[in-house]
């Protein structure tokens, strides 16, 4: 949801999840949302995502639904703003991780230029932060355990719902537009009336 590639390319990856759904998978276990942690306030693209994900899903699948949240190191750290999270989502689990891959890697760049006592140092925060990791991983995978298997017949039906529901918008704007546009069209051959200037012209249908 909310590719860089525009709203056309959001509607291929809708109706490819949906038929990979409807092809592939009967059931479904869980839906992890992935977001960064960190950033106070909700971008436009992940509100877009939350409401698109919320409307394509069925209520049912509610409480399959969680959240994992990176580049989080502790709780007190979580800047996820959950005001603006969907009424449909507001119990979702939470699930914080600050990614040790990354700071694995972010050391192994500076390991030739840092000296044994702060080598040390990262070296025993990344083991804190693995730790951390495999806690969380632990608690997900319990979480997991407890959820029931969710039929995905209705999301079929959703997506068609929804696919009608934008279809008959498009044409309405359309509709609405050409009538602005022939409106214009009107009011300027009344204003050369007006005016008194001679002229023949063809009046729009409407």
């Amino acid at each position: 949801m909310a590719d860089t590639w525009g709203i056309p390319q959001d509607e291929l990856h809708k109706k490819s999840i949906t038929t990979e759904i409807q092809n592939q998978l009967g059931y479904v276990n869980a839906v992890l949302i992935l977001t960064n942690g960190s950033i106070l306030h909700i971008s436009v693209s992940m509100d877009y995502a939350l409401t698109t994900l919320s409307a394509l899903f069925p209520k049912s699948l509610a409480d399959n639904i969680a959240f994992l949240l990176s580049s989080v190191p502790t709780p007190a750290s979580l800047n996820f703003p959950d005001d603006v999270i969907l009424q449909d989502l507001k119990h979702a689990p939470k699930f914080l991780i600050n990614n040790p891959i990354t700071l694995q890697k972010n050391y192994l760049k500076q390991k030739g230029h840092l000296d044994k006592k702060t080598s040390k140092k990262i070296k025993d925060s990344m083991e804190r932060v693995e730790e951390g990791a495999l806690e969380m991983l632990v608690e997900l995978f319990d979480w997991l355990d407890g959820l029931e298997l969710q039929p995905m017949k209705e999301i079929t039906t959703l997506y068609k719902k929804s696919q009608d529901i934008e279809s008959k918008v498009t044409d309405t704007l359309t509709q609405m537009n050409q009538a602005v546009t022939k409106m214009a069209e009107i009011k300027k051959l009344i204003e050369v009336l007006r005016n008194g200037n001679a002229m023949s012209f063809h009046l729009p249908s409407l």
